[in-house]
């Protein structure tokens, strides 16, 4: 090789055709594993917090921590569920742009899921009254609350393979529906809770 002469090395070969499609389905069968394993938890936190608040008989001093913790969960839940939802909502209506959905749901969604463990945490040391309805339709709601949580986990994996300036109006139709139902089952099953909460407390 000649004295100042440049080097050329081979252009890299193109990956195998068929590798990135692999990947990808290697990818979504990991994240429906990851989802499973996610809902599997939900319902074992819900049995093992109704477990304990049915066999634990708290005292006062450990009534009033659990209380505070469940309403300081509430507020994190649910403010983290709004936030979400309205930054999809300004999405819809061309406020915003699908990456500033994106960093609002990295941020709340920790929160989010830190306000459902509080509230299963402390609701077993509050004795809740299983025999009530109003009760039951209350964990109800946040079980379904959690559960559509996991779910949408599936649907942030497919936006974040969108292009950062796409618009709602732009997406498949069932891609749509998806947004528009994650939604509505966010907000129906925190406000449930919520509503609920409060009727027994004032009933109580």
């Amino acid at each position: 090789m000649r004295l100042g002469a440049v080097a050329r090395f081979p252009a890299p070969s193109p990956p195998p055709k068929g590798t990135v499609s692999v990947t990808l389905t290697e990818n979504r069968r990991a994240a429906r594993h990851r989802r499973a394993l996610g809902y599997w938890a939900v319902l074992l936190s819900l049995t093992l917090s109704l477990w304990v608040g049915s066999q634990v008989v708290p005292h006062d001093w450990v009534h009033r921590p659990a209380l505070f913790v469940h309403l300081a969960s509430v507020i994190v839940g649910l403010g983290s569920a709004v936030l979400l939802e309205m930054s999809g909502l300004l999405w819809m209506l061309r406020r915003t742009q699908l990456e500033d959905l994106r960093r609002v749901e990295r941020t709340v969604s920790a929160l989010a899921w830190l306000g459902i463990a509080g509230l299963l945490f402390s609701g077993a040391f509050l004795q809740p009254d299983l025999t009530n309805p109003l009760t039951d339709l209350k964990m109800l709601a946040v079980l379904v609350a959690a559960m559509n949580g996991v779910a949408m986990t599936r649907l942030t994996a497919e936006l974040r393979r969108l292009p950062a300036r796409v618009r709602f109006s732009m997406l498949p139709g069932r891609m749509r529906l998806w947004c528009v139902w994650s939604a509505v089952v966010s907000q129906a099953g925190w406000w449930t809770a919520v509503l609920i909460g409060m009727l027994n407390t004032a009933s109580g």
